[in-house]
């Protein structure tokens, strides 16, 4: 596998209504690779995605893809690179699990048959294949977030950009799922509030804290007693694929300053 990278971010910036939600933040992406973005909430981890598939427009900084500036593509060329599931879907009025998966398809130069033959596989492969016709609104919350994995799984990018993937699944599904894009080879950024996952999926994760890079490296060597205490405030150890936690820590209270 090469160490060149397939996506860099550079020096990037981004204000939402006037307010920095990230600053100055540069990461490189290998290919092939699990990037995970962690960081508790408001750290920027979903504005960072956001403009990752073109949701907003940095004020500083690009973003390059196979060293291409990312303004160098247009949207539907993009599209066909960089892939994303999001928090919120959209609009499911009228619309079954097949149509919200072809409607991801659209834009891919492939036949009508091929449209469907995907469509049908990507809806097994999230265990829909049995509501394929159902109305997407009589749909649990799990469910949908499953339709749109499949959506996303169909098209097959070659970035997955992933904000908070396992919302909503059982942990059948998050672990059936995540192993999917593992299995495929394929290069994903994610972002986790669940840690066990980061640790058990990432190559590398980046630890964001109020809109800057504040750490990476692999989980184990920055998902440390240290790191848990002073970014999520609680005391605890990461052992392996599973996080081992004490409890939160209050304020005045440091179990560094007890374990010494």
């Amino acid at each position: 596998m090469s160490d060149e990278p397939i996506l860099e971010i550079c020096d990037l910036s981004v204000d939402v209504g006037g307010q920095p939600y990230v600053r100055d933040l540069s990461l490189r992406v290998k290919r092939g690779q699990f990037h995970g973005l962690l960081g508790p909430n408001g750290a920027g981890k979903t504005t960072l995605l956001r403009v990752l598939y073109r949701a907003l427009r940095p004020q500083a900084g690009e973003v390059r893809l196979h060293g291409r500036a990312q303004s160098e593509y247009n949207p539907i060329e993009w599209s066909r690179h960089v892939g994303a599931l999001v928090q919120g879907g959209g609009l499911l009025a009228g619309l079954t699990p097949a149509d919200i998966v072809e409607i991801g398809l659209t834009m891919r130069d492939i036949s009508c048959d091929k449209r469907r033959e995907a469509t049908q596989d990507a809806l097994q492969l999230v265990g829909l294949q049995d509501k394929a016709n159902q109305d997407a609104e009589s749909l649990s919350g799990g469910e949908l977030q499953r339709c749109y994995f499949a959506q996303l799984l169909a098209c097959d990018p070659e970035v997955y950009v992933l904000d908070e993937p396992t919302n909503h699944l059982d942990l059948h599904y998050q672990l059936r799922l995540l192993d999917e894009v593992r299995r495929r080879g394929r290069t994903a950024i994610v972002s986790f509030h669940d840690l066990g996952l980061a640790a058990r999926y990432c190559d590398t994760v980046h630890l964001m804290q109020e809109g800057r890079l504040v750490a990476e490296g692999m989980p184990e060597d920055v998902l440390t007693r240290e790191v848990l205490y002073h970014h999520y405030r609680v005391d605890g150890v990461l052992e392996g694929h599973s996080l081992k936690l004490e409890g939160p820590v209050l304020d005045g209270t440091s179990p560094l300053q007890a374990a010494e």
